[in-house]
């Protein structure tokens, strides 16, 4: 991957370009001080993975992340912090990676091995997040959904790829309402928004209706809640203590993925 570092401190990024060197995914194209001359670097290169420090003078990394997203929504996000006090922050704009000062070698060549795969999945462009509050992207970019449509294929993705029941679907969303067939109709109303959406961004196929009930194509797009499913034991995520966070139902996940992390 084609990858510029973003630090204000030489000495760090020479301790990075050390730990670094050696790891055949990371084609390192550009070292940078100043987050302003990476910017006008970005501009007229093409920089797949942006390893940026998050608190640097005139310009922090969260402000040039935004700026490097503008230019190419699919680009890699690793921020490189002394604080963990960011994390959330860094997740709210859509991180992929964070890693902790001091440099160790086996972090970053967990780092890389995340972004490889990540860097896969871009070629799909489309990505789903749900820690901190649900988004579908489609090269970097939310598409249109809202209301009960997007609850439902927020529920639907929890399932990744199993088949769930229109029926729990419904009670999950409209637990406090009867249900019966004229009750349904309005489920069926924003399944039938939801798939209109889908449409309109050419993700038809995201999303695919049984006899019984609904499921994703889980190979087309990546997520972060299935990333954290796959982790290995003692590696670190992106995970910030929050899922779903718009919705009630996803407490009880949240409680799950909690005990597994302590």
């Amino acid at each position: 991957m084609k990858t510029i570092i973003v630090e204000d401190e030489l000495l760090m990024i020479r301790s990075f370009k050390r730990y670094s060197e050696g790891i055949e995914s990371i084609n390192l194209i550009g070292e940078f001080t100043y987050p302003q001359v990476a910017l006008e670097f970005a501009k007229t290169n093409d920089v797949e993975l942006a390893i940026l420090d998050i608190a640097m003078p005139g310009m922090t990394g969260l402000e040039l992340a935004r700026h490097l997203r503008e230019i190419r929504p699919e680009m890699l996000i690793v921020f490189i912090t002394a604080y963990d006090e960011y994390i959330r922050e860094s997740n709210e704009i859509g991180a992929d990676y964070y890693i902790l000062k001091p440099y160790k070698r086996e972090v970053i060549e967990q780092m890389a091995e995340r972004m490889k795969l990540l860097s896969k999945r871009q070629k799909k462009r489309v990505y789903i997040q749900t820690f901190g509050r649900f988004m579908v992207l489609k090269g970097g970019k939310p598409i249109g959904l809202s209301g009960k449509a997007k609850e439902i294929l927020a529920i639907v993705v929890t399932k990744r790829g199993r088949e769930i029941s229109n029926g729990e679907i419904y009670t999950t969303i409209w637990e406090d309402r009867p249900y019966g067939n004229d009750e349904m109709k309005v489920y069926y109303n924003a399944i039938k928004r939801l798939k209109n959406k889908l449409l309109e961004a050419g993700l038809q196929d995201l999303l695919c209706s049984t006899t019984r009930g609904q499921m994703v194509n889980t190979d087309m797009f990546g997520c972060d809640y299935y990333e954290w499913l796959d982790r290995k034991p003692g590696e670190p995520t992106n995970f910030n203590g929050e899922f779903m966070s718009e919705y009630s139902w996803g407490e009880e996940i949240l409680a799950e993925m909690i005990h597994n992390e302590n």
